[in-house]
């Protein structure tokens, strides 16, 4: 194996590939997060209504303090919905699942294409062609840590 190819092999396995299972495991996590988020933000809207419309016993306490046991499940539940829509608007989990999975996707592509020898670097030899992957890897990187940067610090449309 020649110095070009002991390079290649270096960068795709120490860094695309480490970097294609961070921006995979990230996606992963991300989308769990956001679809968690929706899931109970659904289910605690939902039970609200019901729990309000239901005669739940009312609980009382050793020192004479009565619980009303439906209003106080009707705000827990509420407060949760707040909480995880107001989390959603500042964590932006679905924003930064689709950010993680596109730019794995577009390392797992560029690396096919590379190694395959087709598209661009069809016509270019191998030194060409491996300074347009290093090249299309970093700014794919590059590009991804801004968009993460934005979509993290973003303020919504009514100036929050």
């Amino acid at each position: 194996m020649n110095e070009l190819e002991n390079n290649i092999e270096q960068y795709i396995e120490n860094r695309l590939d480490q970097y294609r299972s961070w921006y995979d495991s990230k996606a992963v996590t991300a989308k769990k997060r956001y679809l968690n988020s929706r899931i109970w933000s659904a289910i605690s809207a939902v039970l609200v209504p019901i729990i309000t419309n239901i005669s739940l016993p009312e609980l009382t306490l050793c020192n004479g303090f009565i619980i009303d046991i439906s209003k106080t499940l009707a705000t827990i539940l509420s407060t949760v919905v707040a909480l995880l829509i107001a989390l959603e608007g500042v964590l932006h989990y679905r924003e930064q699942w689709k950010n993680y999975r596109t730019t794995e996707q577009y390392l797992t592509a560029q690396k096919n294409i590379f190694l395959n020898k087709v598209g661009d670097y069809a016509s270019l030899s191998k030194e060409e062609a491996f300074k347009l992957l290093v090249d299309r890897i970093e700014q794919a990187i590059t590009e991804e840590n801004a968009v993460t940067l934005n979509v993290l610090t973003k303020i919504d449309n009514k100036g929050n």
